[in-house]
């Protein structure tokens, strides 16, 4: 791989400025939009939440009040999520460009998520009522974990582990940032109204300054430390098979062939 080649491949790891700010604004957006929604459904079942909402310890919990927390997480963080990741790839057209498909196996993954989440809800509300805001917190944290990796690698697969570190750190940090506020701040609605929010704009500051700072040190060592195609132990010397796919119209035709072939 020539020097004029990593330079290229460098470039389309970072991001500039205006590129950044825009992505913190993406990311804000889309978690405040998903934390309106989730007060809304709070409103609308404010007679079955109330008691869990205002820190009750004695409450029971039916099914259908799982159901209806789950229903609310599930529609909240689809649509926060779906924002989030949509204006993130507005802020790089170049780089975002199977938007689509992005979008696609984000909405797959978040029906996934809920599904297997089912079992912990259940589990959790026959345990105790704060392990069901836990619960809550963990399926929001999943949702926005799966749907930023989804962005980065169907999106930029070459850097997708610089992504894999950006978001890593993101959620760890405003895991630590939610519990932090959760010791200030003891009203529920609250922190499921900032949770949102918080994650996915501590993931567009953390996430953009993750790719600036990599691009930066692989241009002043000259080296692509984190694309996929870099080997490293018994790997390195080995040569990188890239996949080149045919055209549509070329696959048809070898199979039009073949077929007359087989008669």
């Amino acid at each position: 791989m020539t020097e004029q080649t990593i330079q290229n491949n460098i470039t389309d790891a970072g991001m500039s400025v205006a590129s950044f700010l825009f992505r913190i604004i993406a990311t804000v957006t889309g978690g405040i939009l998903g934390s309106v929604v989730l007060v809304l459904f709070i409103v609308l079942a404010d007679t079955m939440l109330a008691p869990v909402l205002q820190g009750a310890d004695e409450v029971r919990i039916g099914p259908v009040f799982v159901f209806i927390v789950m229903i609310m997480v599930f529609l909240s963080t689809l649509i926060g999520n779906i924002t989030a990741t949509f204006f993130t790839s507005l802020t790089d057209r170049e780089k975002y460009k199977r938007r689509s498909t992005a979008l696609t196996q984000i909405a797959v993954m978040s029906i996934i998520v809920v599904i297997f989440m089912l079992p912990v809800y259940f589990i959790s509300a026959t345990i105790n009522v704060q392990l069901v805001i836990f619960a809550v917190a963990l399926h929001m944290i999943l949702t926005v974990l799966t749907s930023a990796l989804t962005l980065e690698i169907v999106s930029n697969y070459r850097y997708s582990l610089v992504g894999l570190y950006g978001v890593t750190l993101s959620i760890i940090i405003s895991s630590a940032a939610l519990f932090l506020f959760s010791r200030i701040v003891s009203n529920v609605t609250i922190l499921l109204f900032i949770a949102l929010p918080v994650i996915w704009g501590t993931m567009g500051v953390i996430q953009g300054f993750t790719s600036m700072v990599y691009a930066s040190l692989a241009r002043l060592y000259d080296k692509d430390f984190l694309s996929t195609q870099t080997m490293y132990g018994d790997d390195y010397g080995k040569e990188v098979e890239e996949e080149v796919e045919e055209p549509v119209e070329q696959k048809l035709e070898e199979e039009e062939g073949a077929s007359f072939l087989r008669k």
